[in-house]
């Protein structure tokens, strides 16, 4: 199990030939959306849905900083805030930029129709900077919320965009509130399936390390367990 991204980025198809070999498990929730299951779901849970789609907002510094930019906020004091509360990284140029989303979308996708991650190119719009703000105030004035999101199609294969986009009522990337995150996985026939909230946090992280320890360490099970 891991939360890092980089080796599942350079080394995906080893590490899961390996495991293949070795008869081991690989779990990576700590680096798609930390306590939000979206790895699961994406690995197993909608599996045989016919799932097409995938938009996400997997990164709360960006949902908390978007939020405080529509409340008023300057960009420098949203993002120091989100570093005291341990959200936000010492760096969060990654965060602000919509790179960590597309990242995490990109591991998604993988499990979600079998990409190679290493092969997945990103196709960025522009990040949260200094002209954000009067975006994100003007979306607040209409009703809807500015999110950074990153998306991924299987009628598109191995592409991943990522860019800010408004979100209206109704729409669960527009109802999340401060780090939280959300996933939509698009079934046309099951009908979407969303899992949001988790918000990201130090000890949602470790969570997701314990829950990945659990599942890798435990035995398989037989009936429900």
């Amino acid at each position: 199990m891991t939360a890092t991204k980089s080796h599942l980025l350079s080394h995906w198809g080893e590490l899961a030939l390996a495991a293949a070999e070795g008869g081991s498990r690989i779990r990576i929730s700590g680096a798609t959306g930390a306590a939000l299951p979206t790895a699961d779901l994406a690995r197993i849970g909608v599996r045989g849905l016919g799932c097409r789609t995938l938009r996400a907002c997997p990164n709360g510094t960006a949902t908390f900083v978007l939020d405080r930019l529509a409340d008023g906020e300057p960009l420098p004091d949203a993002v120091a805030e989100a570093q005291r509360r341990g959200i936000a990284e010492a760096d969060p140029t990654a965060d602000l930029s919509g790179a960590d989303a597309a990242v995490k979308v990109r591991l998604l996708a993988a499990l979600l129709w079998g990409w190679d991650a290493t092969a997945v190119r990103t196709e960025a719009g522009p990040g949260i900077d200094a002209g954000t703000a009067e975006a994100a105030r003007a979306a607040a004035a209409r009703g809807r919320r500015l999110r950074s999101v990153a998306t991924a199609s299987a009628d598109e294969p191995l592409v991943v965009r990522v860019g800010l986009a408004e979100t209206g009522p109704g729409d669960p990337l527009h109802a999340l509130r401060g780090p939280e995150k959300a996933a939509v996985y698009g079934c046309p026939e099951a009908g979407d399936i969303t899992v949001s909230g988790g918000r990201s946090s130090p000890l949602g992280a470790a969570l997701a390390m314990v829950k990945d320890t659990l599942d890798v360490a435990g035995p398989v099970g037989s009936g429900f367990a």
